[in-house]
């Protein structure tokens, strides 16, 4: 009896303990808290490429819920206080229960004592002998073979004599110069290394090269006065002025201006250090982790450059991958162009049905007609649109920067003599930029038009006109102009928008005439130059198939489609422009009546 009751005590022991620890699987795993420190900047073109490749790796493996923070040390900016930024982030980020640390940079730091660490950086560094806990910290390199760079750009310039290598005055760049030189040191070619150039002095030197060298940019991220840089826009700044080609040795310089190279793809890099991170996630150690023995490197190049050099595709290494690549106009529209062909001899034929039958011809002028009008309309509608984002965007941009500058003025400190004088020029100019956009974006849509009406609307056009040029405009301002639709009244406006552009641009005219009057059931608009008219071969291609351009055919496009009379005369001195349109009673606006 006493053993069947100590038996029954460990059964229940048993389903208690069963019991506990599915309840424990039961529980959520709490997040994975990632910290990622760039000894240097964290927004530079190769730390963003390198963050998208981590970030998304981690996320499709450990899910969406990881928390990622994110520090950067600055240490080309700000050398000097290294110590006390690696402190801040310490003081900062203890006990938030970090799980693993992501620090990419040149010399290896101890982030978080004790907690799982992943280095990457450009060359290979050794873990200092005071570094707590080193089995749980792993190194990987961006590792890249500028010698397959050099083999790939003296297969397209097998005539190359030379090499230059640029690097810049950063701890970073001499430490990559370092490694390049190990490289090359057994060079068949000779190699220049210039370093520690301000970018002046190399857009002269690189201005000056032969076409046949190698011009290999490393990295130039300071110079010796200490101002910062991206390399990719220095490479940029230099592909403009070269003599030669320029070559690159990372990703994010493809597209700037360099043909390319053997690079260091960064977002495949990402990916790299990203699986690292789970091996330590997973517990594994510094022995136990895999590390790949080459880094995310793959041959990468710019199309656009390699047709600038007059460089062949067939002449790059074996899988080399070729962006920004333009198709020729048969290639990329080649289905289109046998469409379009194929339609035109159907049209053909259809032209031929319908110069025999008279019915068709007519509903397909017709068709055409509504065509006109929808185009006309769509026209109008972009004008309206690029008016309200000229002046909702760029003028908001514009004036807020306008009023930037004029409060630095109004706080700048006395003396400074010439920073204040360009600080006051750059006002003036931006004020000036600001009335500009805001005059397109009126002259493009007046909103006064929609809101107050035709004759308010010429009122303010002819007066902004007289502001800018030297046309003297009579407007013979109408008192009781019937009510307009819509349509007549930007028919109107336009035409007369067009007129006056013509009046400028051709005529040679001072003074032109402006004359808006009720004629019974329609309104009349005159517009009358002292410029030097039309020639009667002129008004006969006006007339005639051929037309002088869009500007008068568009006018007289938007008479016809509100059944109006359009018609130019030359006359003794000048041109007179006559449009006549029916007018809406059924649909008037309301600003048309007591303007």
């Amino acid at each position: 009896m006493k053993a069947c009751t100590n038996l029954k005590r460990v059964v229940g022991v048993v389903w208690l303990m069963v019991a506990l620890f599915s309840l424990a699987l039961a529980q959520p795993l709490p997040p994975k808290r990632i910290l990622l420190v760039f000894q240097n900047e964290e927004y530079s073109p190769a730390s963003l490429e390198l963050q998208k490749g981590i970030l998304d790796r981690l996320r499709t493996k450990l899910g969406q819920d990881t928390e990622f923070f994110g520090e950067q040390l600055e240490a080309t900016r700000f050398p000097e206080s290294q110590g006390q930024a690696l402190s801040w982030v310490r003081t900062r980020y203890a006990g938030r229960g970090i799980d693993v640390v992501i620090f990419v940079g040149s010399i290896p730091v101890d982030i978080l004592p004790g907690v799982p660490t992943v280095y990457a950086g450009h060359t290979r560094f050794k873990l200092p002998a005071d570094i707590s806990n080193p089995a749980n910290k792993v190194t990987v390199w961006f590792k890249v073979d500028v010698r397959k760079t050099v083999s790939a750009a003296r297969l397209l310039q097998p005539n190359a004599k030379r090499v230059l290598v640029i690097a810049g005055s950063g701890y970073g760049d001499h430490i990559l110069l370092g490694e390049i030189r190990d490289q090359l040191k057994e060079s068949d070619l000779p190699v220049e290394y210039l370093a520690d150039a301000s970018p002046d002095d190399l857009l002269r030197r690189v201005s000056h090269l032969p076409r046949d060298t190698i011009v290999l940019p490393v990295s130039y991220t300071r110079d010796l006065n200490g101002n910062i840089y991206y390399t990719r826009d220095v490479v940029s700044s230099l592909s403009h002025v070269s003599n030669a080609p320029i070559y690159a040795m990372a990703d994010t310089n493809v597209g700037s201006g360099a043909v390319g190279g053997y690079v260091v793809d960064f977002e495949r890099m990402g990916a790299v250090v990203a699986d690292i991170v789970l091996q330590t996630l997973a517990g594994n150690t510094e022995a136990q982790i895999s590390v790949p023995a080459e880094s995310a490197a793959a041959y990468m190049f710019d199309s656009r450059q390699l047709k600038h050099w007059g460089f062949s595709e067939s002449d790059l290494p074996d899988g080399s991958a070729v962006l920004f690549k333009t198709t020729s106009v048969w290639e990329q529209y080649r289905w289109r162009i046998v469409g379009t062909i194929a339609l035109v001899v159907a049209q053909f034929f259809l032209i031929l049905g319908l110069l025999i039958l008279q019915r068709k011809r007519a509903r397909a002028e017709a068709s055409l007609r509504d065509m006109t009008g929808q185009l006309l309309e769509s026209q109008d509608d972009e004008r309206r649109r690029i008016a309200r984002d000229l002046h909702d965007g760029t003028g908001q941009h514009l004036s807020g920067m306008a009023l930037s500058i004029g409060q630095v003025l109004a706080d700048f400190p006395p003396g400074h003599d010439r920073l204040r004088q360009l600080l006051q020029d750059s006002h003036l100019a931006s004020r000036q930029a600001l009335e500009e956009v805001r005059t397109v974006s009126y002259v493009l849509h007046p909103p006064i038009l929609d809101g107050l009406g035709l004759v308010a609307a010429l009122r303010w056009y002819f007066d902004g006109l007289q502001k800018r040029t030297s046309l003297k405009v009579y407007f013979d301002d109408p008192t009781d102009l019937a009510p307009l639709s819509s349509e007549v009244e930007r028919a109107l406006f336009r035409i007369t928008q067009e007129s006056i552009n013509n009046v400028l641009r051709h005529s040679g005219a001072t003074a032109v005439i402006i004359t808006l009057a009720n004629r019974g059931k329609t309104v009349a608009l005159e517009i009358q130059d002292n410029g030097t008219g039309m020639s009667s071969e002129q008004i006969a291609q006006m007339h005639g198939v051929a037309s002088l351009g869009v500007g008068i055919a568009g006018m007289r496009e938007r008479v016809r489609q509100l059944n109006g009379k359009f018609r130019i005369t030359s006359i003794a001195n000048g041109t007179q422009v006559f449009v006549s349109l029916p007018v809406d009673q059924e649909q008037p606006v309301a600003h048309s009546v007591g303007r």
